[in-house]
């Protein structure tokens, strides 16, 4: 969205509105009204606008179809020009409405009744609606009313004469335009476009400086369409600051033009070399030129600007994906070493918007940026960059320094990176060069390291990466055992909680029910023997997601999960755990913990149990846990830590 060129319009939504639309889609798609499909998609409704007593809707009606040319509209106009008890305003409105939408050489009736009116609205909408009459001596009658006493229809006439004569008229453009008033200024403006000599252009350079009512002054000249008027709004754009509304204003006026008109007026403004009209040529061309063959001579203009503002301006002109960014790429390049900081992150941008370059050769040192904001930009577009240009297997020490950045948000966008980019190949580095934080006591930057590690490591190193933070990674899995809803089997002692022998079967119902063991009438439950498994954690998280270890079903069942491991020494630790949806857990034959967590349907329901002091004896220890699940994930997981909260690696 262009934010320099968006003009703001106004509807109204009725129920007549609503009317209009259906009729306008009947008689489109009925092909025996050929007449009704080629009207302007808003006719209808603005023929029955004309009828409103509102004249500000009246006035909207009457620009919108003397603007689209519709005939049809011409006899209910020309009753609002010929009512008595009409507004005088609406009244002048509608006579040059009408006239512009006939287009006729001869001057009609009630244009001269307009012009001898003692309302000198009256006599200004004449005077207007003059510079719609071609012929019949419709010169002649503007000229008359030059004369008129009133100053508006002076210069209305002024302006139709101009209109009518070019040239000829500069005699009396001239004397007249000597010191029009404030309000008479961007009428005044027309005339002298229509002149159009150098003389004339000359004077409406000097006006438009000195008038205090721009935006009626931009309105105007832009309204006349000519050519003429596009070095004077240029030269206007380059004279206003871009935190004025009219910067826009001027933006949006220059948008009637074509880029073959726009190209040489603009060339010209970036020839002075000025900063604030090479500014104003780049607005103007990110917005509405588009044309790659004037990148060069923005290039030239900036080598010589001190001005940041410009050299942004300019960067982002040139780096438009229509203006083939890629044509511009050593420039950018240039900008990569910039001394101002935000030169450097627009330029990594506009790069960003080139198909011929790698990113990855070019960004190498500038990820080391200094600046934060430097580096984040780098690795943002790197991050939209095809992975075929990512280094194979080498990217942990290409963003060796932004990995371990002091920014805490820099070592994060570089995680998501290594995540995004890197594959099995940079796993081992990266474990290398980052493992220590898995063992360290900063939770954010463990688990950052995690989720990165996780995104790249092979099946095996899933567990490597989730026992350096402590949790315990190796299982021996035993499921599925029917439960229910009120966890009566979770209640309950189960024989693998009596004796536990890994190569022992167990007898298990298998049930398809919604319900646990509330079993559809008919349905015959399904009896089975179950052994144990070995196991592993699925995610660098310490997650063990049993679902996909044991057989079905995974709602309303228990399972129980055994590690063995080994300590070094007698040694007081603690134990976090956590899951869905309860579980029951034994360190050496002795119940340490249970949590049940309060059902919800078809949510996650997870217990947790922090910081649960445990004494482990010097060598063999083995904890059990019946994990039991309801319905949705089914996962349990086992976290051991000193007092410091730092990871125990057990094996």
């Amino acid at each position: 969205m262009n934010p320099f060129a968006t003009r703001i319009s106004f509807y109204r939504i009725s129920t007549t509105h609503i009317l209009v639309v259906f009729l306008i889609s009947f008689l489109t798609l009925n092909p025996y009204i050929v007449e009704a499909s080629e009207r302007p998609s808003g006719t209808i409704g603005y023929l029955q606008q004309l009828e409103e007593k509102d004249w500000i809707l009246k006035a909207e009606a009457l620009h919108y179809l003397s603007k689209n040319n519709v005939k049809e509209s011409s006899e209910s106009i020309f009753k609002i020009a010929n009512n008595n008890t009409e507004n005088p305003w609406i009244r002048s409105k509608a006579l040059i409405a009408y006239c512009k939408i006939q287009n006729d050489s001869n001057i009609p009736p009630i244009l001269t009744a307009f012009s001898s009116s003692e309302d000198p609205k009256l006599r200004a909408g004449a005077a207007e609606a003059l510079s719609f009459i071609t012929g019949n001596n419709s010169d002649e009658l503007s000229l008359k009313l030059t004369k008129d006493d009133n100053e508006m229809v002076q210069f209305h006439a002024l302006a139709s004469y101009s209109k009518l004569k070019k040239q000829e008229a500069w005699p009396l453009v001239q004397t007249m335009i000597d010191s029009p008033s404030q309000e008479t200024i961007p009428i005044a403006a027309k005339a002298l476009i229509m002149v159009g000599n150098n003389e004339a252009l000359k004077k409406l350079q000097e006006i438009a400086i000195s008038v205090k009512n721009k935006r009626a002054f931009i309105d105007s000249v832009s309204k006349t369409k000519n050519t003429n008027t596009i070095p004077l709004l240029l030269n206007l754009l380059e004279k206003t600051s871009i935190d004025n509304s009219n910067f826009d204003y001027i933006i949006s006026a220059l948008s009637i033009h074509n880029n073959e008109t726009l190209a040489k007026p603009l060339s010209n403004l970036i020839n002075t070399g000025r900063d604030p009209a090479v500014f104003a040529a780049a607005r103007v061309i990110t917005h509405l030129l588009q044309d790659p063959k004037i990148g060069k001579e923005l290039r030239s203009a900036i080598n010589n600007s001190s001005s940041p503002e410009t050299q942004e301006a300019v960067m982002i002109a040139l780096g438009s994906k229509n203006m083939n960014p890629d044509s511009n790429k050593d420039f950018f390049i240039g900008y990569l070493k910039n001394k101002n900081p935000d030169l450097r992150v627009l330029s990594i941008l506009c790069l960003s918007h080139c198909r011929e370059v790698n990113l990855y050769n070019l960004l190498k040192e500038t990820i080391k940026d200094e600046e934060s904001r430097v580096s984040l930009a780098a690795m943002n577009a790197l991050m939209d960059t095809p992975l075929e240009d990512a280094p194979t297997g080498v990217l942990v020490s290409y963003l060796e320094e932004a990995l371990v950045n002091a920014d805490t948000v820099v070592r994060k966008a570089a995680f998501d990176l290594l995540a995004h980019a890197g594959n099995a190949d940079d796993f081992e580095p990266a474990l290398a060069m980052l493992g220590e934080a898995l063992s360290g006591t900063d939770t954010i930057r463990r688990e950052a390291v995690a989720e990165a590690l996780g995104s790249i490591a092979p099946d095996k190193g899933v567990a490597n990466v989730a026992r350096r933070q402590g949790y315990i990674s190796n299982w021996m899995v035993l499921g599925t055992f029917l439960n229910d809803k009120e966890h009566k089997a979770f209640a309950k002692e189960l024989e693998p909680e009596k004796t536990i022998d890994f190569e022992k079967t167990y007898p298990s119902t298998y049930v398809w029910a919604l319900q646990g063991n509330q079993r559809k009438e008919g349905e015959k439950a399904i009896e089975r023997d179950i052994g144990w498994e070995e196991a592993s954690v699925n995610k660098t998280n310490g997650m063990l997601l049993m679902g996909p270890l044991l057989p079905p079903p995974g709602t309303f069942s228990i399972a129980y999960a055994v590690s063995d491991f080994n300590s070094t020494k007698d040694q007081e630790l603690f134990l976090s755990l956590d899951g869905d949806d309860a579980f029951k857990v034994w360190l050496n034959g002795e119940k340490v913990a249970e949590a049940i967590a309060p059902y919800l349907h078809r949510q996650s329901c997870i217990a947790t149990l922090e910081n649960i002091k445990i004494k482990l004896k010097k060598g063999k220890n083995r904890i059990l846990i019946k994990s039991a699940n309801i319905e949705n994930e089914w996962w349990v997981r086992a976290r051991i830590t000193d007092a410091n909260n730092r990871p125990i690696e057990l094996f």
